[in-house]
């Protein structure tokens, strides 16, 4: 079973085989990508209707289709975890809401009422956390971890942060692989199924070895570093230059946007 969710976990958090794709957003400069994103977000939390976050939500979609992912492993990555847990928040709503009356739920001398503004808020703020969250997916799948590190660098984000992103996601790939290894050797040693105490002390042991390998793999990286003249700055090589399509790209975005907030202010979305 662990085996198992581990190598599910390393196969969905390993997405840079999409960036290497001759997608659109593949091929558009990763500032311009980060700063329409960003755009994209911004906007989503600042409307308070469904009509405007559906358009955002019909563009990601749209670039998610141009830029050659799978909309089936799309809406798996953006619906499996975060959007879920914002639905399960905003279930209480259409119960707390005062409004239209739509139907009454309850047992004995506890009624209460389910609205349609309730409905409303709840289907609204769910959409709204689907639309950051599948923004930041798309930007994560669809340019390497290395230029969006350049990025960080270009746009003079704090040293210290910009090498311990970079540092904990190529360390991610590598306990994972350590963790499944462990799984798979416990599992190739056990002859009968454990108990579930068993099970949870051979967890906390796996547990405790791989904190201990993090540690000792960490001195020794860091060792390496010093060695081969590291100062606690992160180099990265090669320059960014905007082309044609960067700035074709983020005055679609920005009009998108422009379209997405002028819904909102002349009040055609909805409540």
């Amino acid at each position: 079973m662990l085996r198992t969710f581990l190598r599910t976990f390393q196969e969905i958090v390993y997405v840079e085989r999409f960036s290497a794709s001759n997608g659109v957003l593949q091929r558009i400069d990763p500032r311009v990508k980060l700063c329409s994103i960003t755009a994209f977000i911004l906007s989503a939390v600042a409307v308070r209707t469904v009509i405007p976050l559906s358009i955002l939500f019909a563009a990601i979609v749209a670039l998610c289709i141009v830029s050659k992912i799978p909309v089936k492993f799309f809406f798996l990555r953006t619906t499996i975890f975060v959007p879920i847990f914002a639905a399960v928040i905003a279930l209480p709503l259409p119960f707390i809401t005062p409004g239209v009356l739509l139907a009454k739920v309850g047992y004995g001398g506890l009624v209460v009422g389910i609205t349609m503004e309730g409905i409303y808020r709840a289907t609204q703020f769910t959409l709204k956390v689907w639309v950051c969250v599948a923004s930041l997916v798309l930007l994560v799948l669809t340019a390497r971890f290395s230029e969006l590190v350049h990025v960080m660098e270009k746009f003079k984000f704090p040293g210290v942060l910009v090498t311990m992103t970079a540092v904990t996601y190529r360390f991610i790939f590598l306990f994972v692989n350590e963790a499944y290894r462990m799984a798979l050797a416990k599992e190739s040693r056990t002859v009968t199924r454990e108990r579930w105490r068993e099970a949870v002390r051979s967890l906390a042991n796996m547990i405790a070895t791989l904190f201990i390998r993090a540690h000792e793999r960490g001195e020794r990286v860091y060792l390496a570093m010093i060695a081969r003249g590291y100062a606690g700055k992160v180099r990265s090589l090669g320059e960014m230059r905007c082309a044609n399509r960067d700035w074709v790209f983020v005055s679609a975005s920005a009009l998108i946007c422009f379209m997405v907030l002028a819904t909102e202010y002349l009040y055609l979305g909805g409540w």
